[in-house]
């Protein structure tokens, strides 16, 4: 069965709204809408390769951009969109930073220890979330 052609509907800004098959279908080119997927690909090479990352990252858009040097070694998927955590200097729980906010990032050559590859840091993360 071939698949229809979407009819294109209507233009917004950063939005295109299709006519879809049993209701309106709206897809992002604007990379504020994207919910950070545009940023996942590098994250996830980081995380791969163990290798800290520079962002530039905008909390508010009232806000100044700030510029950080992460370890992102946990990616997750929320509601809002990606998330990287960074990877924290104590504890289990790192600073969580919406990919959605990004707005540069680049590979750094400055390496860091991945806590997933002990597995005595694995279980006790698990045990620390069960309390």
């Amino acid at each position: 069965m071939a698949r229809k052609k979407l009819a294109k509907v209507q233009d917004i800004p950063g939005m295109k709204i299709y006519d879809g098959p049993n209701r309106p279908e709206m897809y992002t080119t604007d990379k504020k809408f994207s919910g950070g997927s545009d940023w996942l690909g590098l994250m996830t090479e980081a995380k791969m390769q163990c290798r800290k990352v520079k962002i530039t990252y905008l909390e508010s858009p009232e806000a100044e951009p700030q510029t950080f040097v992460v370890a992102p070694y946990k990616q997750i998927q929320s509601v809002n969109g990606w998330e990287i955590e960074n990877l924290p200097a104590d504890g289990f729980k790192g600073k969580r930073y919406s990919l959605s906010k990004i707005i540069a990032a680049e590979l750094t050559d400055e390496t860091y220890k991945d806590p997933y590859d002990d597995p005595a840091f694995f279980v006790a993360e698990i045990m620390a979330s069960k309390h």
